[in-house]
């Protein structure tokens, strides 16, 4: 029968971690707090047979008291057969979903219920709600697969708060791949657009010219651009994702040089847009013209006059159209 009592934190077993399901612990306001007021909340613990207490619920209260050589501590104990592991797991769960979780603690929670012989139809339709997730069992496989993850992308994953469907382009990237990405996400610090757009690239080259994502991030052009310490993070991350785009689609990336080439040349003032068919696919480009007035509007239109006059014998977009 389970029952209050202090225990000794020395008695609590550390490397069990049968129930923990929290991921990145901020441990410092928690020292703070007992600190000040002492451990408000006991801890949960089933009693083991050879003395030691097994956590079921305060893995993080226990690393505080271990922090601040707390040698007592409140504890709520349940006797060795008076909670099943899938009982206790329930407990951990009921405890955790009164704060919001991560994915990967999500991710955690879903995995040991499957474990402990929860049908998978239970946790589609009972757990992926309490979690936030939709209860369809592609989400359950692409939640449990961010397990499979190289810790230092989990971490990512969850400091910078990125969506399932930018994590899950990571789960078919070798072991070698992911390494590479850590160290890559952790210099340059994308967030969710720019990881899903380089993932997307990466994982398409190197299927396409059969060269790992290891390797691709390491070949000498990418080195450089890392390298170049001249230019900020973020325009080095800029010059990174053109690279790629340029590695990824060469001959679109030649037609937007040429472009860029051509529209410098025009002189455009800085009220006049000019845009090329979408990926140059068509014949069709566009200009905007931005005014305040009409006087404004009618010295642009002569603007544009005089340099389709001036450009008459020759025609500068004719070989940018109908790209293929």
């Amino acid at each position: 029968m389970r029952d209050i009592r202090q225990i000794p934190v020395g008695k609590i077993e550390l490397d069990d971690t049968r129930f923990l399901m929290t991921f990145i612990p901020q441990l410092d306001p928690l020292v703070q707090s007992i600190k000040m007021v002492g451990l408000l909340e006991p801890l949960l613990v089933r009693e083991r047979s050879d003395g030691m207490y097994q956590i079921v619920c305060g893995f993080k209260r226990v690393e505080a008291l271990n922090c601040l050589s707390i040698a007592q501590t409140e504890a709520i104990v349940y006797g060795q057969d008076e909670l099943t592991e899938l009982d206790a797991l329930l407990v951990t769960v009921g405890h955790n979903i009164v704060r919001p979780l991560n994915v990967i603690e999500k991710a955690r929670a879903l995995e040991k219920l499957l474990s402990l012989g929860m049908a998978n139809k239970e946790v589609i339709d009972k757990y992926l709600p309490l979690f936030g997730l939709q209860p369809n069992k592609r989400v359950l496989k692409r939640v449990v697969g961010l397990l499979r993850l190289e810790r230092g992308l989990q971490e990512y994953v969850v400091r910078k708060e990125l969506s399932l469907a930018a994590a899950v382009l990571l789960l078919d990237i070798d072991r070698e791949g992911q390494e590479a990405l850590v160290s890559f996400f952790n210099e340059f610090k994308p967030g969710e657009n720019r990881v899903k757009e380089i993932v997307t690239s990466l994982r398409e080259i190197s299927l396409r010219d059969n060269i790992s994502i290891g390797s691709l991030l390491a070949t000498e052009e990418i080195g450089r651009i890392r390298a170049d310490k001249e230019l900020s993070t973020p325009q080095r991350l800029e010059s990174l994702r053109k690279c790629l785009k340029m590695i990824r689609y060469p001959r679109l990336s030649e037609m937007e040089k040429r472009f860029t080439s051509v529209k410098r040349s025009l002189c455009f003032p800085a009220q006049i847009a000019f845009h090329p068919p979408s990926f140059f696919e068509g014949d069709q480009f566009m200009m905007e013209l931005k005014f305040r007035d009409f006087r404004e509007l009618k010295q642009l239109v002569t603007r544009v006059s005089q340099m389709v006059e001036k450009e008459v014998e020759r025609d500068p977009l004719e070989e940018l159209s109908g790209y293929r």
